[in-house]
């Protein structure tokens, strides 16, 4: 008899849709899952004297399901990648000496060798900027890019003072993903060791990501799938040994939260609750006659929508939320070793807005929920930024 608390789960990304490629599978992080392949049944409909069903006849499959997480760095960053219809663009490694200055009043690091452009920085992009010894690192943290020219970047916040580049060797880091329109599907195995059995799905494309912080817990998140197929054996459809999984620690909302910024503002850090972010790919399985199960995977419109809970204190957001003024949201998590992300809504709209007084004795929360949408100016409407420590 199987244990639940022995299940793995392994993935494969896919070089064509449905087909599992001669590789090794990777080891998944996780805490839950609902994968499974759904089969539609239809009673016949046959009349018999002795008042009895004749047959059920397989009329429709689809698998699908969702895998449950918990947050932390690097384990399922190519799982984010695809729920973004997208990839991870190629990282930003700038490291010269006495080349890069700080610019309080011009809100901008400048340069005389080191060509910015030519470097991949987008504007939109946040960037963790180190080696400001000068200042005793007061330039040193993450910055979001304004604008970029070949020898200046303008940032957002501004640098905390001017600080001249001589005898700094400053370094400038990060690696972008936005969403995009490319497609990417997955082999995803379930083991159950103790009973050797193992089930495949193939063809699993990522339909929906969710990220949820809550006071005092652990930060969580879901990946939902939709597919063509499943098998079971008692045999790997994997090549070779797996690759292991990432072992960094798991994210909480206590002490690896960071910056949190409505409109580009710094909030207090008194003033969050909750924040949750959820996307939607608008999936649709397509099936055609004669096959049982999913013949090719639709895609529809990219939606990202979700919930910020922040203790009532003035009433900026509610003020935003009544005139439909669009703003901004990003945070920044970062683990015990450095590593982290910052996952931007470059444009919001505050859906709906409460703030009611429960009763006695009780904190009064100002709860929204929001609606992102194309930011002209990134042409994104979900961003994540990661740092390796």
């Amino acid at each position: 008899m199987a244990d639940s608390s022995r299940a793995q789960l392994y993935y494969l990304a896919e070089s064509t849709w449905g087909e599992t490629p001669v590789a090794a599978l990777t080891e998944m992080r996780f805490t839950g899952e609902s994968l499974g392949f759904q089969i539609q049944n239809t009673t016949s409909r046959e009349v018999r004297a002795d008042r009895q069903v004749a047959d059920l006849i397989q009329t429709g499959a689809e698998a699908a399901g969702s895998v449950e997480l918990e947050l932390s760095y690097g384990a399922h960053d190519p799982l984010l990648a695809a729920a973004l219809f997208s990839a991870w663009g190629t990282p930003v490694a700038v490291s010269v000496a006495d080349d890069i200055a700080a610019s309080n009043a011009g809100s901008s690091f400048t340069s005389t060798a080191t060509d910015f452009a030519a470097a991949g920085i987008a504007v939109g992009q946040w960037l963790r900027v180190g080696g400001f010894a000068a200042s005793g690192g007061a330039n040193d943290g993450y910055y979001r890019v304004t604008s970029v020219a070949a020898g200046a970047l303008g940032v957002s916040p501004a640098p905390a003072l001017d600080e001249a580049a001589a005898g700094l060797t400053v370094e400038i880091a990060g690696t972008l993903l936005r969403n995009g329109v490319t497609e990417t599907s997955f082999t995803l195995e379930k083991r159950f060791p103790d009973v050797g059995q193992m089930i495949a799905f193939a063809g699993m494309v990522p339909g929906s990501f969710g990220l949820d912080i809550r006071t005092g817990a652990v930060i969580t998140g879901s990946v939902g799938f939709t597919g063509r197929a499943a098998t079971i054996g008692a045999a790997s459809v994997g090549t070779g040994a797996p690759v292991a999984a990432s072992t960094n620690p798991v994210m909480n909302a206590v002490g690896h939260v960071g910056d949190v910024r409505e409109d580009g503002v710094l909030m207090p850090d008194a003033a969050l609750r909750e924040l949750s972010v959820r996307l939607d790919n608008g999936l649709r399985g397509v099936q055609a006659v004669g096959s049982l199960g999913n013949v090719d995977v639709g895609a529809g419109r990219c939606t990202v929508t979700g919930r910020v809970s922040v203790y009532f204190a003035d009433g900026a957001l509610y003020a935003k939320y009544l005139a439909g003024t669009p703003t901004s949201l990003s945070f920044r998590v970062t683990d015990a070793d450095g590593n982290g992300y910052v996952v931007t809504l470059p444009r919001v709209k505050l859906v709906r807005g409460s703030i009611v007084a429960g009763g006695n004795d009780q904190d009064v929360l100002a709860d929204f929920d929001l609606q992102a949408l194309r930011d002209p100016v990134t042409g994104c409407t979900l961003q994540i930024d990661r740092f390796a420590a």
